[in-house]
């Protein structure tokens, strides 16, 4: 039997030096990649929600056609909430739509043929995601508000695109 004076064995000083390791790599490095992507996932998720709306108005009469901006019927921007807010996308992300208004403008661009200024469809959404890991309850971060670290992150979007052919240009 080998007997050891005056030195301490290389063997098992790592183990010290895994906990404090890992503590930094889960609270610096992982928490904060898994919201990142669960943010950019939210923020697409609100595109999508901006560039469903504006599609599905382009394709429908606004209200009014004689003032613009001509708000579009309340019944087509409720349809296209209720089937985003069914869709997985929004249940995954927990995206709750802030809101998410439609309406046709007049361009300056006047139509060659029908010498009609060019309708186009304005869309401006907001929704609200909230953090897939909530860090507010890490000491330090709890008393800041951070969006997308320890509360939601407020997304504004803004659209728009020609009014499809109905006639209307």
């Amino acid at each position: 039997m080998r007997q050891r004076i005056g030195k301490r064995g290389q063997r098992g000083n790592q183990i010290a030096e895994f906990g404090p390791a890992l503590i930094i790599l889960l609270m610096v490095i992982i928490f904060p990649m898994i919201d990142i992507i669960y943010m950019s996932l939210g923020f697409c998720c609100g595109w999508y929600l901006n560039h469903m709306t504006s599609r599905g108005c382009s394709t429908v009469t606004p209200t009014s056609l004689t003032a613009f901006p001509a708000p579009y019927p309340a019944t087509v921007i409720n349809t296209i909430n209720a089937n985003f807010v069914n869709s997985g996308l929004a249940n995954f992300t927990g995206a709750s739509i802030i809101s998410n208004s439609a309406s046709a403008v007049q361009s300056t661009v006047i139509d060659p043929i029908t010498g009609n200024p060019t309708l186009f469809v304005q869309a401006t959404t907001v929704i609200q995601v909230s953090p897939f890991l909530t860090l507010a309850t890490v000491p330090l971060l709890n008393s800041w508000v951070i969006p997308g670290v320890t509360g939601p992150m407020t997304f504004n979007y803004f659209d728009r695109i020609p009014v499809e052919e109905t006639g209307l240009n």
